[in-house]
């Protein structure tokens, strides 16, 4: 989405980016309910070898990657919200 210009064009940008900001925080939750059916299934299976690797490496590069999105895109969320609203003080 290229950079918006106008007041319409910062609503529609921000708008499109709250909505990604929603599915990221899906996704995330997503993840951690995965991590933790695998400390569960750990905590049954303590010997599960491939399990305790993957255990090991919580939070794991996908929700690190994820978790980067989400905060440069509220970066870019609050860029847009200030040059639509700006401070008048």
């Amino acid at each position: 989405m290229d950079a918006p210009q106008t007041d319409e064009e910062r609503f529609a940008f921000i708008d499109h980016k709250l909505g990604e900001q929603q599915v990221k925080h899906l996704e995330l939750a997503q993840m951690v309910g995965e991590y933790r059916d695998l400390l569960h299934d750990l905590r049954e299976r303590p010997h599960n070898e491939d399990g305790r690797r993957l255990a090991a490496g919580l939070p794991g590069a996908r929700y690190r990657v994820n978790t980067t999105y989400v905060q440069q895109n509220w970066l870019q969320i609050e860029a847009e919200l200030k040059a639509l609203f700006p401070r008048t003080d």
